[in-house]
């Protein structure tokens, strides 16, 4: 059975359950980088929200996790994709990332990310999908999709 992955845009309502679901995600990255500060990760996760298309991800109608992109002019930067892990590799993500890919792709738009260092498990996600390193800022790595060449 096919599940119904969909997104729309998340309203003050959703930022308890978006903040509970980054803290749950990421804090145990950002301890072993930075170390956790309360009120500096409220504020940079309140700015986040307001200032990048914050969108809910829904499976089958249930709150299932959410994607964050900054829209620029030349190419968009997929700042998030978190998924409660009750939703993980279900292919729930891979559906999302392969949609996140072609909006940007309509709009003339390159894409990138940047996953921490610390976190395996997402950059395998990543280059499963296609997605390669390309820049190493230290604690983080910049990944892009692959180019995919066909044969003349």
């Amino acid at each position: 059975m096919t599940r119904s992955v969909s997104t729309r845009p998340a309203h003050a309502g959703d930022k308890p359950r978006i903040r509970r679901l980054y803290e749950e995600a990421l804090r145990h990255h950002i301890e072993i980088i930075w170390g956790w500060d309360d009120d500096w990760q409220q504020a940079y996760f309140d700015k986040a929200f307001l200032a990048l298309s914050t969108r809910v991800v829904e499976v089958d109608g249930c709150f299932a996790g959410y994607l964050q992109v900054d829209h620029g002019s030349d190419e968009d930067y997929l700042s998030m994709l978190v998924l409660d892990p009750e939703f993980r590799s279900g292919g729930v993500g891979a559906r999302l990332l392969a949609a996140v890919q072609a909006e940007s792709r309509r709009a003339g738009r390159d894409i990138y990310l940047r996953v921490f260092r610390t976190n395996a498990a997402a950059r395998r996600f990543y280059e499963r999908e296609g997605w390669m390193l390309v820049a190493d800022e230290g604690d983080f790595l910049v990944m892009r999709p692959g180019v995919s060449v066909s044969a003349a």
